[in-house]
């Protein structure tokens, strides 16, 4: 773990985020239907983790075919349990990264379905350490219940930190 006096990272601006260090991005809203508005949320995990905990040589993502709502593909469309390809509570794991020293866990910061996992961060771990706020994002979700004024923003976030470290 680096000295807290030389820990440099970024804090992109578009971004809310969470005490945990993740940040999200709202990528998409569109009402249903019935009136509901429909949030697409990008996960990812701040620059400041990698900073302060090391490297990632490992990043693992969560297994589809272990969560609820995951349509296996030999199952009958007529027996889907979700539109998602799983479902996340807030007390799952949401990420799991691992460094030469540590093994660092993050659970999901609400309830959610996952519409997509970045692939790439598994095998190439490196991308979340040099690209935190582009292609090494985690995964997009949708959130069953989604609010902003839940999450830090950039200022609030810098001020976070700036109280621990």
């Amino acid at each position: 773990m680096a000295s807290d006096d030389d820990i440099e990272f970024s804090v992109a601006e578009d971004r809310r985020y969470t005490k945990e260090h993740l940040w999200l991005q709202v990528i998409d809203r569109e009402e249903d239907e019935d009136g509901n508005v429909q949030t697409s949320v990008k996960v990812g995990v701040s620059e400041y983790v990698a900073a302060v905990w090391g490297e990632f040589i490992r990043v693992t993502l969560p297994n589809l075919q272990e969560l609820e709502g995951f349509e296996d593909p030999a199952d009958k469309p007529s027996e889907k349990k979700s539109s998602f390809e799983g479902e996340l509570s807030d007390e799952d794991i949401l990420v799991t990264l691992r460094t030469s020293d540590d093994v660092i866990l993050l659970d999901s910061p609400f309830p959610c379905g996952i519409l997509e996992l970045n692939g790439e961060v598994e095998d190439s771990p490196d991308m979340v350490n040099t690209e935190a706020y582009g292609d090494g994002w985690l995964m997009i979700v949708r959130p069953h219940d989604y609010d902003d004024d839940h999450f830090l923003s950039p200022e609030e976030y810098i001020e976070f930190l700036a109280e621990g470290i």
